[in-house]
């Protein structure tokens, strides 16, 4: 009896153990602990752990999966077909998981802190744009330049006078700008074109790792052309110093025979510039490029700003050629009865050693800066001056008013060699459109003395024979636009 006993109630404990295991091996993967709070979950239910207990000591003693997911062999046994899987959780000493944050539109495509590029936009990020490949990376190098340039007015000099407007104690020596005076600075020039081209080949660096090269430059084709006139009041005339020393009234002397006495007189002035130049040049070079990060995450060259100094020393030949007209004429008279005719020409020859520099400021893209020469020069000026007039009017006016006859002023030179300078400065900017070539623009100005301008040798009254005044100076000023590069 009590071994029957014994027997059955052995077995009874052996099968409510076996279905203890079944139950824990199942509900397991489904019960996790929540790191927030000490909280559990148990299937749906969400249960705190200080009150609900201890776990049955036979689910304690079964250890849970290290990884219970849907990966879990042992977890897919026991879930039933229809039955949707638990929703994963995270575990106690579990890394957590890093979401990719979302892309956005306003992505900075700046350097990294402490490089020097400025930050542009995810779409303009610039080329590659080293020193090396940007700027003089050729042997050979040149720019062509268009100017505009403006030249200063003439040498003042009074060429007539109306004696019924200008007052008497002025007229033959007046500096002023009287309504009844005719002076040469009455018409500035007009603006002229010009050009300036550069060649040059480099030779090499030095030792101090500065660049040598040696260039051609043309600078000229500027031709000024100015027509002046000036005509008496009605019933009055004309009266010119240039003639000689005149008076007024009854003490007016006869003058020359087809100036003194006309109602119109019109000048012309004609000034041509053009310069040659040879020079060798010594200019310092950008440092070391920048490294910079692109958005790509690749990494490129950008050449980095500075102060490119330079030097010139060479030889420079200008020529200036100037041109002048004195017409003097009777609207009631025919050329061959009343008329006078008075032209001069003049050469001049400069030549020196030219010494210059400049100083550019170049960045990546842009660059700006000041260029300037000058030429102390030995100056081979000369000039020529004939004349002639003519006046056969019927004699209406006392004989002693106007010289009557004809006049010839004899064609005469002169020669003079001195001293005379050139120089030139340039303010510029530009920007490179392409490697190697750049657009360019500047405010030029240039200086020319120590000439023989036309309008200082005046000579009609033949007082000085073969005299020559080279103590003019002309200045020029204009602005400039054109191209340069390196091939």
């Amino acid at each position: 009896m009590n071994q029957t006993f014994d027997m059955r109630s052995f077995a009874r404990g052996w099968y409510a153990a076996a279905v203890l295991v079944a139950a824990s091996l199942w509900a397991a993967p489904a019960f996790a602990q929540q790191a927030d709070g000490g909280k559990a979950v148990v299937g749906d239910a969400v249960v705190d752990k200080a009150s609900a207990g201890p776990p049955a000591a036979s689910a304690a003693a079964t250890p849970a999966p290290a990884a219970a997911g849907a990966g879990d062999t042992r977890m897919r046994s026991l879930v039933i077909a229809d039955e949707p899987l638990p929703t994963p959780v995270m575990r106690l000493g579990e890394p957590e998981t890093v979401v990719p944050p979302r892309l956005v539109d306003d992505v900075s495509a700046g350097a990294v802190d402490g490089m020097l590029l400025q930050e542009y936009g995810l779409e303009e990020m610039p080329e590659e744009a080293s020193s090396g490949q940007w700027f003089s990376s050729g042997m050979r190098y040149g720019s062509a330049e268009l100017l505009m340039m403006d030249r200063s007015r003439n040498y003042r000099r009074v060429m007539g006078f109306d004696p019924l407007v200008t007052p008497a104690p002025f007229a033959p020596n007046s500096r002023l700008n009287f309504a009844g005076t005719f002076v040469t600075t009455g018409v500035p020039f007009n603006l002229a074109p010009a050009g300036r081209i550069t060649v040059g080949e480099y030779l090499g660096r030095d030792d101090l790792d500065r660049d040598r090269s040696v260039e051609l430059t043309y600078y000229g084709g500027l031709s000024y052309f100015l027509d002046d006139s000036f005509s008496s009041v009605k019933g009055s005339y004309l009266v010119t110093p240039l003639a000689g020393p005149t008076g007024i009234g009854s003490a007016l002397q006869r003058g020359l025979a087809g100036f003194t006495g006309a109602t119109t007189y019109r000048s012309t002035n004609g000034s041509n510039f053009n310069s040659l130049e040879l020079n060798y040049k010594l200019h310092r070079r950008l440092g070391r490029d920048q490294l910079v990060m692109s958005p790509n995450g690749g990494w490129a060259r950008h050449a980095e700003r500075g102060w490119l100094p330079a030097i010139f020393l060479g030889t420079r030949l200008a020529n200036i050629d100037e041109s002048f007209t004195f017409a003097a004429s009777r609207n009631d008279q025919p050329a061959d009865v009343f008329s006078g005719n008075y032209a001069i020409a003049t050469q001049n020859w400069l030549w020196g050693v030219n010494l210059g520099g400049e100083l550019i400021s170049r960045s990546e893209f842009f660059y700006w800066g000041l260029r300037g020469r000058a030429t102390p020069c030995i100056s081979f000026a000369g000039n020529q001056q004939y004349g002639s007039g003519v006046n056969t009017m019927p004699q209406t006016v006392p004989p002693d008013v106007f010289a009557r006859g004809t006049y010839v002023l004899p064609r005469q030179s002169a020669n003079q060699v001195g001293g005379g300078f050139l120089g030139d400065m340039t303010f510029l900017a530009g920007y490179n459109l392409t490697p190697n070539f750049s657009l360019q623009f500047g405010y030029d100005l240039l200086w020319a003395a120590g000439v023989a301008t036309a309008t200082r040798q005046f000579n009609l009254d033949n007082i000085r024979p073969n005299s020559i005044d080279a103590g003019g100076q002309i200045f020029y000023m204009g602005f400039s636009g054109g191209i340069q590069g390196s091939w």
